[in-house]
């Protein structure tokens, strides 16, 4: 059965049909690569203005330009963030700062054999330029899992801490000494002050870990770089009392932390819950848990986060899924609410979330299984994709934005024997409407055509009636709403067409 189930979905990621042409040949823009979408269940509304924000990274596979996307839910390119980010990056997606909406994400490196990772958070504004670049405060160094920005000012940051440490009492001997802890940061944005830090060690002791001290070489405790992950911090929320939730993947626990002294309010699942899960359900591994205060009632509290279920070696189900559990603070009971489960049988034994839209919709992607898909308030699938085979997503987000940025579009002119191939495009534009293209001799400037905008690269074809001088200059200018030009592009000349093969 797992052979089987491993082969279709290999067949599902690498099918050519309804493959999205995402990652051909820019004219324009050769220096992309953006991986390619292979959407098996369209979306009725690919063309609108919710785009697909994604970090799309090798696992298994190559990947030529990984890093930060912008997609229509059609496929089509809409901002690859080559240049813009470096290193490895990862959770992607809009936010608001300051009241403006911004780009954020992590950057900087992985460390693969724990799934953590070392760098800064990074804001970029609609222009795509750099707003502010936020690091973790108390000489910690910031973590891939989480940024979470709370009321547009102060953001919520997740560190994994090594430190030498005493593990015998978890069956450590005298070269295992070596421990990985998780702390997590609320700092103010734009000054770096720090406002508040957790330490686990100082409230969950590693006797509760699922994943035990020796239990895989990275975990041995041996050295800083193989220190015991016991608690691994992956999504950090704060409710409108001050108070935070916690996920610990390597506990599968869920905590609410109290935000003035930091002690435990109550644990759902691992080894000290303080919920019985009616209708004895299961999770486990989970990821970004949120709260939901406009699902709660009096005495209870809702929450949401993406179940994994797994990890590679414990299984608690055999399929991922989205969950929306009610917590009751009256009979202590934890109730699933909702449950949007994986499409083909989907388990991501790694990353992944969870994002509950306005209108009860839930976009889910599906972390190391290298897929994402749209739910309706009925659970229904809206829309599924794989990503390019063998490249995942730490996670995926849908999303309004509005992109206008300050570097010009691009234009290159291509001649065949009697033709002029006119491409252009200007990554991470949303605005366009039409691209209006123009063949310049000397002072005289000819409008050649207009084409709609449809994609990212727009092409217009043109068969001049004359000798087309050696001199002559070609120009693009986008044409947004009303009519009114928002852009021109540089001149460019006319080269020889060169032929690619597919």
């Amino acid at each position: 059965m797992t052979f089987l189930k491993q082969t279709i979905l290999a067949a599902l990621a690498t099918s050519s049909i309804p493959q999205a042409a995402a990652n051909s040949e820019y004219r324009s823009r050769p220096d992309l690569a953006p991986p390619s979408l292979n959407i098996t269940i369209p979306s009725p509304n690919a063309n609108s203005s919710e785009y697909v924000f994604v970090a799309p990274y090798a696992s298994g596979g190559t990947l030529e330009r990984p890093g930060p996307y912008i997609y229509r839910k059609d496929g089509d390119l809409v901002w690859a963030g080559t240049g813009y980010y470096a290193g490895f990056v990862a959770n992607f997606h809009p936010t608001t700062y300051q009241g403006k909406s911004v780009l954020q994400a992590f950057q900087g490196s992985m460390d693969t054999s724990h799934g953590e990772g070392f760098g800064q958070h990074v804001l970029l504004d609609q222009n795509y330029e750099h707003v502010v670049t936020s690091t973790a405060g108390n000489h910690r160094v910031s973590s891939i899992h989480e940024f979470n920005v709370v009321g547009g000012k102060t953001a919520l940051i997740e560190v994994f801490y090594t430190t030498p440490a005493n593990l015998s009492a978890y069956g450590g001997n005298e070269t295992q000494q070596w421990l990985g802890n998780g702390i997590f940061q609320e700092n103010d944005i734009a000054t770096g002050e720090l406002l508040f830090e957790w330490n686990a060690l100082d409230h969950v002791d590693p006797s509760e870990s699922l994943v035990t001290l020796g239990s895989t070489g990275s975990n041995s405790g041996v050295s800083s770089a193989d220190a015991w992950d016991y608690f691994h911090i992956n999504s950090l929320d704060k409710n409108e009392e001050g108070d935070y939730l916690l996920s610990s993947r390597h506990t599968s626990t869920i905590f609410k932390i109290n935000g003035t002294d930091g002690s435990i309010i109550w644990r759902l699942g691992g080894k000290k819950p303080s919920f019985t899960q009616t209708g004895n359900w299961t999770f486990g591994f989970q990821h970004h848990a949120r709260w939901h205060p406009e699902l709660s009632q009096a005495g209870t509290e809702v929450i949401s986060f993406f179940d994994n279920s797994g990890n590679g070696k414990i299984t608690y189900n055999d399929v991922s899924r989205a969950l929306v559990v009610q917590l009751n603070h009256t009979d202590n009971t934890a109730t699933v609410l909702r449950k949007a489960t994986a499409p083909y049988e989907l388990q991501a034994q790694s990353q992944g979330n969870a994002q509950l839209l306005a209108d009860k919709r839930i976009f889910v992607n599906w972390g190391s299984a290298g897929a994402f898909t749209e739910f309706s308030a009925d659970n229904e699938i809206l829309y599924h994709a794989f990503i390019q085979s063998g490249s995942v997503s730490y996670r995926g987000f849908l999303g309004n934005w509005t992109g206008t940025p300050t570097e010009s579009p691009a234009l290159v002119a291509l001649t065949s024997s009697d033709t002029v191939q006119l491409h252009v495009s200007w990554n991470g534009d949303t605005e366009t409407k039409a691209w209006r293209f123009f063949y310049v001799s000397g002072n005289k400037k000819t409008r050649v055509g207009q084409v709609a905008r449809k994609s990212f690269e727009t092409v217009h074809t043109w068969k001049p009636s004359f000798a087309i001088s050696s001199s002559a200059r070609f120009v693009a200018e986008a044409v947004g709403r009303n009519g009114k030009i928002i852009a021109q592009t540089g001149s460019a000349a006319a080269t020889a067409n060169i032929e690619l093969v597919a």
